[in-house]
């Protein structure tokens, strides 16, 4: 069940998901033992949703998602919906084919920054399902990764100079 919130401002956030090979690689995580991949899907849950114990979640900003091993793609764009976002979460894989394997960090900034700089043509969109005075207050980038970059066209600084160059924070 998802609560519909009177909001006014937040902030736009694209979530930059790492799904390479690397990501399979096991860790213990509160007591258990999982894949790096699957951790980065709990924390990044708990962020968004809240965890009932001081994390209360962003329920005010927008939220997207990229995922990306050798090439980035726009899983779930900016949205309110958080419960939507969640499903997409659940459907994000490690990378199976070789051929798509590495890590492209440089790219997915890249795409993830182009959609920050479009937010406000999201927030105008989305103005008839309820955000008519939504303003954004900043846009932020948070990359979530446990590599360097090996593939791709764009070097990770040449992508955050871009970010910034359009006021968005990185944060990795």
């Amino acid at each position: 069940l998802e609560r519909i919130r009177d909001v006014s401002q937040g902030v736009a956030i694209e979530m930059v998901v790492d799904r390479s090979g690397s990501m399979g690689a096991e860790m213990e995580y509160q007591g258990q033992v999982y894949t790096r991949l699957d951790v980065v899907k709990k924390v990044f849950a708990e962020f968004v949703m809240g965890n009932g114990r001081g994390l209360e979640g962003r329920p005010s900003d927008l939220i997207g998602m990229i995922a990306f091993a050798r090439y980035p793609d726009t899983r779930c764009p900016l949205t309110l919906a958080h419960g939507a976002l969640a499903r997409f979460l659940d459907g994000v894989r490690l990378v199976q084919r070789e051929d798509e394997d590495g890590t492209a960090i440089g790219d997915a900034l890249a795409l993830a920054a182009a959609r920050l700089k479009t937010a406000e043509e999201t927030v105008a969109r989305q103005k008839n399902l309820g955000l008519k005075d939504y303003t954004l207050k900043s846009k932020i980038i948070i990359l979530l990764t446990d590599g360097q970059n090996n593939r791709g066209r764009r070097h990770p600084l040449q992508a955050a100079e871009l970010a910034a160059q359009w006021g968005i924070k990185v944060y990795a």
